[in-house]
């Protein structure tokens, strides 16, 4: 009979290590619940408060991006995979909402080394969310606008076979810090296992996020994760070599830039959502890859990662037998 497993913020990490000990153990089949706290670690809650930088918030916290865990999987090897099938996000259920911010010297629009425009100062957002929609006031005047709150997991990610790696970090091994909104209720996010019990994490819910992430700061806030876990046998799985992410519409790759260039992940999700299409459907991988450049998706992460995707009804009713 499978089982309901809890965890607190208290449990929070920042880094995937395989030499962390176990917060929890559960089975195959098992739902686990965690507590996540958010990206800076509580230390912005004022609009006074501006983004610190790295170093004090490793001072004040001891790290950064933390996620809840690790979490042991009986039977987990290496060579399986871990199924996580995100079931409820909720957002912001400490504070009832989050903080968006500018960052000095991070983002689209500002340069670490120096542009020819005077950069946007550091600013922060608390926003509230109510009803199932986020409260943005303008500067300006008394005018709000309300977007739809859109929660996801930011990250997500099991421990690699040799190096810790911080949670801040994201990478093909281990997964971690992809900020891919298609990470949310209904998806199944696909993850190689690489040491006994896999040692998974979870944490930074994403009240919402546009594509790209372009500030570097979406709304950020402490969240619930619920999902149910199941282990995958190496002889049963079709894993390639990224971690994937489908729904009941589409499947996907997860995919992570090298050195930062979109570009690279879009295509290193592409081709290897056409070696899925290859393994799972029997498209060829030529037809696969032009069936992609006419209809596939790509949803942009935190700007060095995205999702590539294909509805599966092109694959699964219209595909000539």
């Amino acid at each position: 009979m499978s089982q309901i497993v809890k965890l607190g913020m208290e449990h929070r990490k920042f880094a995937f290590d395989k030499d962390l000990p176990p917060a929890a153990t559960i089975r195959s089949g098992d739902t686990v619940i965690l507590e996540t706290e958010d990206a800076n670690c509580s230390l912005i809650t004022r609009e006074t408060d501006l983004w610190p930088e790295f170093k004090k918030i490793y001072e004040t916290a001891g790290g950064c991006n933390p996620v809840t865990g690790p979490i042991y999987v009986e039977g987990a090897k290496e060579g399986d995979n871990l199924a996580v099938e995100i079931k409820r996000v909720v957002p912001g259920f400490a504070r009832g909402g989050g903080y968006t911010s500018i960052q000095s010297g991070v983002g689209s629009l500002e340069d670490i080394n120096g542009t020819i425009q005077k950069p946007l100062g550091a600013k922060t957002r608390i926003l509230k969310i109510e009803n199932d929609e986020i409260i943005y006031k303008l500067d300006n005047n008394e005018e709000y606008i309300k977007i739809p709150v859109a929660p996801f997991v930011g990250t997500i990610g099991v421990a690699p076979k040799y190096d810790r790696r911080a949670s801040f970090y994201k990478g093909r091994e281990w997964c971690g810090n992809v900020d891919c909104p298609d990470v949310k209720v209904g998806s199944t996010v696909l993850l190689p296992v690489h040491v006994e019990g896999a040692l998974l994490s979870m944490g930074d819910v994403h009240g919402v996020q546009g594509d790209g992430e372009i500030t570097g700061c979406a709304l950020e806030c402490q969240g619930i994760i619920e999902a149910t876990v199941r282990l995958i046998p190496k002889e049963q799985s079709t894993y390639l070599t990224w971690p994937q992410v489908d729904s009941d519409e589409w499947i996907g790759v997860i995919s992570i830039a090298n050195r930062g260039r979109l570009t690279n992940a879009m295509a290193n999700g592409y081709v290897e959502l056409a070696k899925r299409m290859e393994l799972e459907y029997g498209i060829p991988l030529c037809d696969g890859y032009m069936i992609l450049n006419l209809a596939g998706k790509m949803r942009v992460g935190n700007g060095g990662s995205c999702v590539c995707r294909i509805d599966r009804k092109l694959l699964e009713k219209y595909r000539l037998k």
